[in-house]
Parts: structure tokens; C-alpha cells; sequence
């Protein structure tokens, strides 16, 4: 992913400095060759009009002796008679069709010192006497150098675009990187860990200054999260010793003996009323602890085998009474790093939503599956199951589905199960039975990262 992205963003700028690259260069090209053949061109005007300007009796004589006393002259003269048959010159021939109006042309030309595919460019025109002058000069040194020249900037293009491309790469691995770093402490962010902030390195950018403000708005974001969670812990703090001390009085004047049967029964209704109360309390500080006052140095190596034996155990007596057939399939030497009591405590609260929903005369199986390395821990009934609008919500504090608001709870006990998979980093997810329910949780580090086709809970969106 980073390579294609890099490679796109070399890509990019090579073509984005290419165009007025290969624009500059060819117009240096394009300059300097007509500059070259210009000078040729002028070089032939101004020889044509002195000659032309000589007069008759000394023309053919000063062409001769030019071509005895300078013979490294570049510049080649031709005198014709009326007939075109050369009267004194070093060019033989008149070039046929040829317009003699004393403008440059170009065409191949024999000549005495040039091989038969002379490259030049000539001029002409009719004397008054009506002979014919034919002035021309070789082209070969101006290709020779535009040729060159044309060499020279395409390997200065080349240069440039290859230059551009690596640039690219280089500047697409960086942003990428740098995106990346934004996305990894996104992901920890929304997973949770709302102390997370933004990388900001002082490169001052439009894309750091974002990345501040964003960091202004997770930290007013955290303040207002610490402050509601603080909220529930604080209530329920302070309104467990006064709500057990009056069910402590209730039950003295329950148990006085002085009230009717209506009193007793109206005290009953109440005590079963402060009962719920206290066990939301009791539910809500039990999150708070586990969120905030636990942490890793605690952790110890113990078998899950033992510990699923033990929870089926207690649960037996239970299924047994609500006419459920709990059974437990758990082998092998799976050991974990972890809080016991906080994994016991998971475990038994999946077993017992899976018992109180799944109805009677149904299944409920333990199962520990995966590898010794990386065990996972799943709960499964062929009960009523849970809707699949409401699965990624049942995690949630204090939620609970319309069909289980006639059964005893408080709405904690996944909550529970969640925060103790946020602690330790594992993944708690909920898939279809087909009937019923199935709740797995793996027990291993980074699990929360692994989602697949199911309906997946990472730990760190969960409570």
C-alpha cells in the first residue's frame, strides 16, 4: 500500500515538472537551431549581395582567385552562363526548379570538396548580364551541433523527470508515513484511548495546524468524558451507604415482628427495590474499578481449563433449576497472562446471560477453543438470540433488549465483559448461533485488531 502510494505520488510530480520541463528545454532547442541556421542564412544574403555588387569583367576573376587564395573558406560560389554550364566556382550545377530570387533555400548540392549528399543551404539570382550566381554554404557544423544539442536536453529531461520522480517518492513515503502515524493514533483514539493525541512535530503545516486543533477538541473531549463517567461513580458512591443502611432499618422493622402481613409485603416490595438499586451501584463501581484502578503489573500465568471447570461447576445447580443443559467441551494446556478473578469474573457473566435468556429446555455450551497460544473462550445457546440491530449495542452500560426488561439485571453484565477485554487487550465478538447466541472471547494481545466477516466488538469501543 505505502509502495503504490509513493509510486503514485512520483508519478505525479514527474508529470507535474515534466510538461514545463520538456517546454523549457525544447524551446532552448528551438532558439538556439534557428539562431544557428540564421546566421548560415544571413551569412549567404550578405555574400550573394557583395558578389552581385562586383562588377562584370572582375566577378569571374575574384571568384577564382577566393578559390586559390582561401581554400578553408566555407562559403561555395558558382557562376553560370546564360545556359546554366559553369563558368568558375566550386558548385557544378545548377539545382533544378530551383527559384533564383535571392532567397535562402535548402537543398543537397554537389560540390568539388563535398561528397554528392552535401546538406546546404543556398541562394541565387540572375545578373544583369544574365548569368547566374549561386552562393551556398555547408549546414552540416549547425546539424552536427543541433543534433548534439538535441542529445544534451534529452538527457537533461530525463535527468529532471527521474529527479522529480524520486523527489515524488521520497515526498509520497513521507506523507504516507506521516498519515499513517495520524491514523495509527486515530484508531487508538477512537478504540478508546481518548489520552491519545495527534503527532504534531512542528513542521507548521495546514495538516499540523488541523491536527492542533483537533488535539484542543480530544482534550476538551476528555475533560467532559472524565467528568460524566466521574458523575455515575460519585452517585453511586454516595448513595450506597445511605440505600444499605435503610435496608438495614427496613429489615429490623420487618423482622420486629409489630407489622401486618400488608407491611410486610409493602416492606418486601421495597427491599427487592433497594436490592436492584444497590446492584447497579455495586455495577457501576465494579467498571470504575476495573477501567481505572487495575493494571497490568497485577497479572499472573494461570490454566483456563481449571478455571471453566470451575464456573461450569457452579453454574450446574442453576441450569439444572431453569431445566437448561449446560455442558462444558475444555481440553489442553491453555495458559494466559491475565487478571484471574477479572477473567473469572467475564466468563461467568457470559454463562449467566446465556442462561437467564436462552429459555428453558434449551443448550448452553462452554467451549475453549483456538490454540494454547491463543485460546479463545466461547459461550453459545440455541435460545432466541439477539437481533442483529442490537448486537452492537448490547455491550453498551445499562442496555437492555425488550425482551430481557422483565428479567432481574442491571444492564452491566456485558458492559463488565467488555472492560475487562479493554484491559487486557483482547476481543470479545458476537456472531449468530443459528439458533441463539454465541459470544467468544480471545484471550490474546492485539485481538481487538482482528476482525472478520462476523459482527466483531474491538475491546476498545466496548463500555
Amino acid at each position: 500500500m505505502l509502495r503504490r502510494a509513493a509510486l503514485r505520488w512520483g508519478l505525479g510530480l514527474s508529470a507535474l515538472l515534466a510538461i514545463p520541463t520538456a517546454s523549457v528545454f525544447f524551446a532552448t532547442y528551438w532558439i538556439v537551431t534557428a539562431a544557428l541556421f540564421q546566421s548560415v542564412d544571413r551569412s549567404i544574403v550578405e555574400q550573394l549581395a557583395l558578389l552581385s555588387a562586383r562588377p562584370a569583367g572582375l566577378l569571374a576573376f575574384m571568384i577564382s582567385s577566393r578559390m586559390n587564395n582561401d581554400p578553408a573558406v566555407i562559403t561555395r560560389v558558382g557562376l553560370f552562363d546564360r545556359d546554366g554550364h559553369l563558368l568558375v566556382g566550386d558548385i557544378v550545377q545548377v539545382p533544378a526548379h530551383a527559384p533564383l530570387d535571392g532567397k535562402v533555400r535548402s537543398v543537397t548540392l554537389p560540390g568539388r570538396s563535398y561528397g554528392p549528399q552535401a546538406p546546404r543551404h543556398f541562394a541565387g539570382r540572375r545578373l544583369q548580364d544574365g548569368r547566374l550566381l549561386l552562393v551556398a554554404r555547408s549546414v552540416r557544423r549547425p546539424l552536427a551541433i543541433q543534433a548534439t544539442l538535441l542529445r544534451t536536453l534529452w538527457v537533461g529531461l530525463l535527468a529532471a523527470v527521474a529527479f522529480s520522480f524520486s523527489c515524488g517518492i521520497l515526498f509520497g513515503i513521507r506523507a504516507q508515513q506521516r498519515l499513517r502515524r495520524l491514523g495509527a493514533a486515530a484508531e487508538r483514539i477512537a478504540g478508546g484511548a481518548i489520552h491519545e493525541r495527534l503527532p504534531v512535530h512542528g513542521q507548521g503545516d495546514e495538516l499540523e495546524a488541523v491536527c492542533r486543533v483537533v488535539n484542543r477538541v480530544l482534550a476538551r473531549f476528555e475533560e467532559l468524558v472524565v467528568a460524566w463517567k466521574s458523575v455515575g461513580e460519585n452517585i453511586a458512591h454516595d448513595l450506597r451507604t445511605p440505600l444499605t443502611a435503610t435496608r438495614v432499618r427496613l429489615e429490623r422493622a420487618r423482622e420486629s415482628g409489630v407489622l401486618d402481613s400488608l407491611g410486610t409485603e409493602a416492606i418486601d416490595c421495597v427491599l427487592a427495590g433497594l436490592d436492584q438499586s444497590l446492584s447497579v451501584m455495586a455495577g457501576l463501581l465494579r467498571v470504575a474499578e476495573i477501567d481505572n484502578g487495575r493494571r497490568r503489573e497485577g497479572f499472573t500465568r494461570f490454566p483456563l481449563v481449571p478455571l471453566l471447570g470451575e464456573i461450569h461447576a457452579d453454574f450446574l445447580p442453576l441450569a439444572e433449576e431453569a431445566r437448561i443443559e449446560l455442558s462444558l467441551n475444555a481440553d489442553g494446556e491453555a495458559v494466559i497472562l491475565a487478571d484471574r478473578a477479572l477473567i473469572l469474573e467475564a466468563i461467568v457473566n457470559l454463562v449467566d446471560n446465556a442462561v437467564k435468556f436462552a429459555g428453558p429446555g434449551r443448550n448452553v455450551a462452554m467451549e475453549l477453543g483456538g490454540t494454547p497460544v491463543h485460546p479463545v473462550v466461547s459461550v453459545s445457546d440455541n435460545g432466541p438470540g439477539i437481533a442483529p440491530d442490537k448486537r452492537t449495542r448490547v455491550f453498551e452500560r445499562f442496555f437492555r433488549g425488550d425482551e430481557s426488561r422483565s428479567s432481574p439485571g442491571s444492564g452491566l453484565g456485558l458492559n463488565i465483559v467488555g472492560a475487562v477485554a479493554k484491559l487486557h487487550g483482547f476481543a470479545v465478538r458476537l456472531d449468530d448461533n443459528r439458533p441463539g447466541c454465541r459470544i467468544e472471547l480471545h484471550c490474546w494481545p492485539g485481538a481487538g485488531e482482528r476482525v472478520g466477516e462476523r459482527q466483531s466488538l474491538d475491546p476498545a469501543t466496548i463500555g
